[in-house]
C-alpha cells in the first residue's frame, strides 16, 4: 500500500468513525460524503437504517434535503436577475401573482405598520425582510402533527406566517437578519410568475437537467427518483408521513450525496449563476437574530449561500433542518454532503470532524 493509500484508509477510517457516532444515537441513516477532487479523493460512507430497525441505508439513498432547497431557489433568482426579468431592489409586490397580492398588506405589519410593500426581492433571499418564518410556529408542527398528508399551498404557508407570528423589525432594519421559510416560499411564487412555469419545472430546465442531477426532485410535485428515501426523524417521530409540499421553495427538494456535490460545486464555479451575480450571492454578512442559534464556524449569510470556518477551510453551501449539510471550500475543492437524518441535532461533528480529517491528513496542502 502506497503512502497516499495509507492516509486514505486512514481519513476513512476516522469519516466512518463520525458516521457511526452519529446513527449509534438514535439509529436514523447518518451519510457522509468527502470528495476532495484535485487529490482524486472521494469517500463515502453510511451507517444506520433506512427506518428504525429497517434495511440499511446505502452511500447512494436519497434524503430530504430541507433548507439546502433553498441554494437552489436563490439561483434560479438570480439567474432571472441575470437575464433583466427582475432586479434584486425590485419590491416583491412587483412580481408576485395577481391573486396573491392581497398578502403584501397583511404579510409585514408591525407595531400596527404595514411594511409588506416595502420587501424586496434581496431581502427575502438574505433572510433581512424581518418576515415571520411559520415554519418555526408551534401552530404549524400541531398542524403537521395532525394531518401530516396534508398538501399544502403557498399560500396556506404565508397565511400561517400572518397568523401564527409577528414580524422581527421593519424590511432591512435593526440586526437585520431573522430566518424566514416564508420569504422563500413568496420567493417561490415569483419564481412561477416570470418564469412561466411550476417551481418544479424552473428547477428542473434551470439547474437539475443541466447539471445531470437525476436523483433531485421536488418532492410531493415529481414522482420519486432512486431508492426508497431515509426517513427523517423530528425525535422520536418518523416524518416520513410528512407531505413533501410542506416547505415548498424553502426547503421541499429530495436529493443524494453526489447530486448535492456537483451543484455545490458547480455553483461556486460559476456554471449556475454567471459573474457577478454569483459574487452578490456569495458576499455574506454576519447578522443575527440570536448568536446562540449558529453553531461555532459560522461566519455569515448572503443570497441562499452560507458561510463557515471551520478547521482553515472557508465552507460555502447551507445546512437543512434533518441535520443535512452541503459545503464546498472554493480554493481546496473540498466537498462535504450529508445527513444525519434527524432535526435534533446538528451536523457540526461532521462537518468539523471531516474537515479535521482532511486537514490533519495534509491531502488539502498545495
Amino acid at each position: 500500500m502506497t503512502t497516499q493509500e495509507q492516509i486514505t484508509a486512514a481519513v476513512g477510517g476516522r469519516l466512518q468513525a463520525l458516521v457511526d457516532a452519529e446513527a449509534a444515537v438514535e439509529g436514523a441513516a447518518c451519510i457522509l460524503r468527502v470528495e476532495l477532487p484535485r487529490r482524486g479523493l472521494v469517500c463515502q460512507h453510511v451507517a444506520g437504517g433506512i427506518t428504525r430497525g429497517g434495511d440499511p441505508a446505502s452511500v447512494t439513498t436519497p434524503f430530504r434535503i430541507a433548507s439546502i432547497t433553498k441554494p437552489f431557489t436563490a439561483a434560479v433568482m438570480m439567474q432571472l436577475v441575470a437575464e433583466g426579468t427582475l432586479a434584486l431592489d425590485d419590491p416583491m409586490a412587483a412580481h408576485l401573482p395577481a391573486d396573491h397580492l392581497d398578502l403584501v398588506p397583511r404579510v409585514h405589519v408591525l407595531d400596527g405598520v404595514s411594511y409588506g410593500e416595502r420587501i424586496t426581492i434581496r431581502q427575502m433571499l438574505s433572510h433581512s425582510s424581518g418576515l415571520f418564518d411559520y415554519a418555526m410556529s408551534t401552530q404549524f408542527g400541531l398542524a403537521i402533527a395532525a394531518d401530516p398528508g396534508h398538501v399544502w399551498t403557498p399560500r396556506e404557508m404565508v397565511e400561517g406566517a400572518i397568523g401564527w407570528g409577528a414580524p422581527h423589525f421593519p424590511p432591512g432594519e435593526g440586526y437585520g437578519y431573522a430566518y424566514s421559510d416564508t420569504g422563500y416560499v413568496l420567493a417561490g411564487l415569483i419564481i412561477e410568475t416570470v418564469d412561466c412555469r411550476r417551481l418544479d419545472e424552473a428547477y428542473r430546465a434551470r439547474i437539475l437537467d443541466p447539471l445531470g442531477l437525476d436523483n433531485t426532485y421536488l418532492e410531493g410535485f415529481e414522482a420519486h427518483r432512486g431508492s426508497e428515501m431515509a426517513h427523517a426523524h423530528e425525535g422520536q417521530f418518523d416524518t416520513a408521513p410528512i407531505h413533501g409540499s410542506a416547505d415548498w421553495a424553502g426547503g421541499g427538494l429530495v436529493s443524494d450525496t453526489a447530486d448535492l456535490a456537483t451543484f455545490v460545486q458547480q455553483l461556486l464555479a460559476g456554471a449556475v449563476v454567471p459573474q457577478p451575480y454569483l459574487d452578490e450571492m456569495l458576499q455574506w454578512q454576519f447578522r443575527t437574530l440570536d448568536p446562540v442559534l449558529h453553531t461555532p464556524g459560522y461566519l455569515g449569510y448572503g443570497l441562499g449561500v452560507d458561510a463557515r470556518e471551520s478547521n482553515g477551510f472557508l465552507l460555502r453551501g447551507h445546512r437543512g433542518h434533518w441535520g443535512v449539510l452541503m459545503h464546498c471550500d472554493p480554493l481546496s475543492g473540498l466537498t462535504i454532503t450529508g445527513t444525519i437524518n434527524q432535526a435534533d441535532r446538528r451536523p457540526d461533528a461532521l462537518m468539523h470532524g471531516a474537515t479535521a480529517a482532511i486537514r490533519e491528513s495534509g491531502l488539502a496542502d498545495a
